[in-house]
């Protein structure tokens, strides 16, 4: 039987009515089935966080081994600072959590933060935001006078201007310079070759490093660090629980922040000017 072209498109039409239902079953299964794939086209691969997310336990050590050529120096350092940490700095951290009023500790770090603001600014600078390099200065003379050294935040409570943090790292990055191999340091952790520049930047170039005293600075400048470290030192072996392999555990997450800093970056830099002033002038819910 000869079926005519009406007859055929007819038939066709028909089809497509009954598989566009199955199509659109099945069409997030599809989807599903493609975003497990390699990752492609620029978009982000999945890190130990997201693994972690899907299959609970101590699968992040299944994520896809970074460079490592110093391991054999690194793991060693790593299995001394977690010793120091588990039996040590956390039974402190956990101590002064436990007698420092919120209000007490929320003072002690606007006062460093208000410390490292000069720091902040100058980054800024060389990374070529002026504007933000404007806002950190602002906020250093308002916070050592109204804020009594430091220890108030008037600047961002009654002036709105908002702290943004920043370190020699960024500046380095923002000149496209990479963060080179994973480094574990004696008592400060997992870090790189770029992150270990940008500490020794800070610390030759911090405030307390000016003043007189030289005894003085150094227990500030190392209180200043047990105190930033704290709420995460205080939970260290909760944290540590159950890991299968602590050191790649904590190098795996770590490079992944450095992946996700990068692209955060990248995308900043690639922003058109208009999608920026978009960015700035969106209403706030």
């Amino acid at each position: 039987m000869v079926l005519s072209p009406e007859r055929i498109l007819k038939c066709k039409r028909a089809l497509l009515r009954l598989a566009k239902p199955l199509l659109t079953a099945c069409f997030p299964l599809i989807l599903g089935a493609c975003s497990t794939g390699p990752s492609a086209g620029g978009q982000a691969e999945k890190g130990p966080y997201e693994i972690a997310a899907e299959n609970p336990g101590p699968s992040l050590v299944s994520y896809q081994s970074p460079d490592d050529p110093l391991r054999f120096i690194n793991e060693p350092i790593f299995s001394f600072n977690d010793k120091l940490y588990r039996y040590l700095l956390s039974p402190l951290a956990s101590g002064y959590e436990a007698v420092v009023p919120a209000a007490v500790d929320n003072s002690i770090s606007n006062f460093f933060y208000n410390l490292r603001e000069p720091l902040y600014a100058l980054n800024h600078l060389l990374q070529g935001n002026v504007a933000q390099s404007g806002n950190s200065l602002s906020r250093v003379l308002l916070n050592s006078t109204l804020g009594l050294l430091g220890l108030f935040d008037p600047a961002s409570r009654l002036m709105d201007i908002k702290r943004h943090k920043t370190t020699f790292g960024d500046t380095l990055a923002s000149y496209g310079i990479g963060h080179g191999t994973y480094l574990v340091l004696p008592f400060l952790g997992p870090s790189d070759i770029r992150d270990t520049g940008s500490l020794s930047f800070n610390y030759l170039l911090h405030p307390l490093n000016f003043i007189k005293d030289e005894d003085a600075a150094r227990q500030l400048l190392l209180f200043d660090g047990l105190h930033s470290q704290a709420p995460v030192l205080s939970h260290y072996p909760q944290i540590m629980a159950d890991i299968e392999n602590p050191y790649e555990f904590i190098r795996n997450l770590y490079m992944q922040n450095l992946r996700r800093d990068g692209q955060d970056r990248r995308k900043e830099i690639f922003k058109t000017e208009q999608q920026k002033q978009t960015a700035t002038h969106a209403p706030v819910e």
